[in-house]
């Protein structure tokens, strides 16, 4: 057999070409085509008339198999509602929603086969940790003795087979956390739902849930996973793809790194990352590179493609990470004139806003490492490396 690389980066094993005939492969190429999870121009709307409110607008998501996506944006940017109308718990005003090509629309949630974790564990307290992990099972009538197996490889995938009499309060924030996820594995979704949890963990729970949803994510290669949350550490760490929204829109989808090397619209750059991003005018474009203006200094800058749409004399946007702008003595070869405006320390780096000269009313944010002497007042000399901005098209902010 020979593999070939899905859009995830992860690998289906096909058979060679001859020996079937041409329906049957073409029977096979759709049926590797066909998406996991599908939500066709989705609209939510609450209320009506004046007082009516958009929760989705026009929304439209195609997740492959073993694909994992996580949706990421600002409180009341229509995350949480999108997992809800895939889920079943919120019924669209519009559009149609799909799993693997059977319209599921108007099927109730129980019969949807979704696994569903949600922030607040939603355990039953009465009931012990392997009861909780059964409920779904002994809800589809599976015999005790399947359901027993069930129960018992669930909680392992979790490391919380030893916990299984446990009720819920005497377990921790983050162990009532993984018995959720064994209860939603049990039940042996294709697709699993995550709505922000682990919202409710503290910093060092948080990292060590992350590196365990990574591993599960390993362990089920076929499982669609869709993660909603606020913290875009998380995102970046576990998702093949990102969805930034925004006001109940999608604005922007591609790989993380995509979005972070080379945002498509200002709001993924500033939202993504908290990126500087500067006025300038382009210059000379070659290929990929772009030589562009800012105030009166010039910059080589990353031009993404089509390089066509940066014609010289425009207007645009540089995207410049604060990570990537050193911080040198002032009169330094190569770096700005600016004055630091403000200091705050943060632990492993300092957050320095500089005001640059020839750039009026624009502050530039740099990360010093460790923690920096530099008073509010101090004359430096901002430095940005060649090819470290990249630009951004003005006009591409969502509405």
């Amino acid at each position: 057999m020979t593999e070939s690389r899905t859009s995830t980066g992860r690998t289906d094993a096909r058979e060679p070409d001859g020996g079937a005939s041409d329906d049957a492969g073409r029977l096979q190429q759709s049926v590797i085509e066909q998406p996991a999870v599908s939500l066709e121009r989705i609209g939510v709307r609450h209320g009506r008339g004046k007082n009516a409110t958009d929760a989705l607008v026009d929304f439209s998501l195609r997740v492959v198999r073993g694909e994992t996506v996580a949706l990421l944006g600002p409180s009341g940017s229509g995350k949480s509602t999108a997992l809800k109308v895939l889920a079943g718990f919120v019924r669209p005003t519009s559009g149609r929603v799909r799993l693997s090509g059977r319209d599921i629309t108007d099927l109730p949630p129980a019969k949807r086969g979704i696994g569903v974790v949600v922030q607040s564990y939603a355990l039953f307290p009465h009931m012990r940790v392997r009861d909780n992990v059964a409920y779904g099972l002994k809800a589809r009538r599976m015999r005790k003795a399947d359901t027993a197996a069930r129960v018992s490889e669930a909680l392992s995938m979790v490391s919380m087979a030893a916990y299984a009499d446990r009720l819920p309060r005497e377990l921790s924030g983050g162990q009532q956390q993984r018995v959720a996820i064994a209860r939603a594995l049990a039940i042996r979704p294709d697709v699993l739902l995550l709505d922000e949890p682990l919202a409710a963990l503290d910093a060092q729970l948080r990292q060590s849930m992350v590196t365990e949803l990574q591993g599960l994510r390993d362990a089920l290669p076929d499982t669609t996973m869709l993660y909603v949350t606020h913290d875009q550490s998380e995102a970046l760490a576990l998702a093949d793809r990102v969805v930034v929204m925004r006001e109940g829109r999608l604005v922007d989808v591609d790989t993380a790194q995509a979005l972070w090397t080379r945002p498509p619209s200002r709001f993924t750059a500033s939202f993504l990352g908290g990126a500087n991003l500067v006025p300038v005018t382009v210059g000379r474009v070659s290929g990929r590179i772009a030589l562009v203006s800012a105030g009166e200094r010039m910059l080589t800058v990353v031009a993404p493609e089509p390089a066509g749409r940066w014609t010289p004399g425009a207007s645009a946007l540089v995207c410049i990470r604060p990570h990537d702008v050193a911080v040198r003595d002032v009169g330094v070869t190569g770096t700005m004139r600016a004055v630091v405006r403000s200091v705050v320390w943060r632990g492993s780096v300092t957050r320095l806003s500089l005001a640059i000269d020839g750039l009026p009313d624009q502050l530039i944010e740099a990360d010093v490492p460790g923690r920096s002497d530099h008073a509010i007042g101090t004359v430096v000399g901002a430095h940005v490396p060649e090819h470290a901005g990249v630009l951004v098209d003005p006009a591409g902010e969502a509405p």
